[in-house]
């Protein structure tokens, strides 16, 4: 229930979307810590990692910049691996 969908203006879900999740103080301020993921099916994620987020883009810092970049890499060699459903990726996993 915490993840979110990494871009604020997608409006529909999306194979292998890219999410983000954060947590709301109970003052009200959410936190700055983000974590960020690969959603592979309702409630199934794949976490990619994490960052403090100080500013409105993610472009704008190098540290943020390098989660963009390795949450792309993981949904292409998801996409790559013929892995899209839950179902895909426990196959995976028994072929390991």
């Amino acid at each position: 229930m915490i993840f979110r969908p990494l871009e604020n203006s997608r409006a529909s879900e999306m194979l292998l979307g890219k999410e983000k999740a954060r947590l709301h103080n109970d003052g009200g301020h959410s936190s700055w810590l983000r974590i960020y993921a690969i959603r592979i099916d309702p409630g199934i994620y794949v976490i990619t990692g994490g960052a403090i987020k100080l500013t409105r883009t993610m472009q704008e810092r190098e540290h943020t910049l390098i989660e963009l970049i390795r949450m792309e890499k993981v949904r292409n060699y998801l996409i790559d691996n013929g892995i899209s459903d839950m179902d895909s990726f426990k196959d995976y996993l028994h072929e390991l």
